[in-house]
């Protein structure tokens, strides 16, 4: 067992990939999914500000932390069905979902997928649109950085968009994403960027998200600024 009471496991799919996650039962239960490049331990600050008898299920989505890639190429849709594949062999119902980034597109692939599934969501950093040309550009040169030059140049280039790097919390933040970024490395990386730039436009479903929901973003954040958490936020009857 780990800190927190989370207990480490993983499972494995049809398509051979093992996904890893941590989980600790309780009540409400609570669903944290990470951003790109990340795994699990993104959340620990935010497991310790929680009350310690809240259920917590934290997946790490294939490509990411200590799961795999299967055959079957990486997708929103994807993600979206391994943690629901998790949810239901562990009994959980009803929970609520809150997804950081990559994770809100993956949130919003189970409100799709399953209508009612999820009590309530929170959606942090992210957006219902999907990327346009210019975004699967960028991708695309994401990709190109780490068959060149490997995960390292690229997370390099990435990760002043990702924090505050005026923030006093940016050097250890910094250091952490690292971490958690080799974890995903040259083989993880590429397959999520090519999964990013093909994820489908969700703006048609917000109206429908019936339960209780949050938009959280930061007031620097460069890559989903305020105004398009707004946009994202005006989208849902329940925000």
């Amino acid at each position: 067992m780990s800190a927190f009471g989370l207990v480490h496991a993983h499972f494995a799919t049809e398509d051979g990939a093992d996904i890893s996650y941590r989980i600790r039962r309780g009540r409400d239960p609570l669903v944290l999914i990470h951003g790109l490049g990340c795994d699990a331990s993104m959340w620990d600050g935010v497991v310790a500000a929680l009350p310690s008898d809240l259920g917590l299920v934290i997946p790490e989505l294939r490509g990411h932390g200590a799961s795999t890639l299967g055959w079957r190429l990486p997708s929103v849709d994807l993600w979206a069905d391994d943690v629901l594949r998790l949810l239901r062999e562990k009994s959980i119902e009803v929970p609520a979902i809150a997804g950081l980034s990559l994770g809100g597109y993956t949130a919003l692939g189970i409100a799709a997928a399953h209508p009612g599934f999820a009590r309530a969501f929170a959606f942090i950093s992210t957006s219902a649109a999907p990327d346009d040309e210019a975004g699967r550009l960028r991708r695309a040169t994401g990709i190109a950085t780490i068959r060149r030059e490997g995960w390292r140049r690229f997370a390099a280039a990435i990760i002043p968009s990702l924090l505050n790097a005026a923030g006093p919390q940016f050097p250890a933040h910094s250091k952490h994403l690292q971490t958690m970024f080799e974890h995903a490395g040259d083989s993880g990386l590429p397959p999520t960027l090519m999964a990013l730039a093909a994820r489908p436009d969700r703006r048609e479903l917000l109206p429908s998200i019936g339960v209780p929901s949050i938009v959280i973003v930061g007031a620097v954040d460069t890559l989903t600024p305020p105004e398009k958490a707004r946009e994202l936020a005006a989208g849902l009857a329940e925000a």
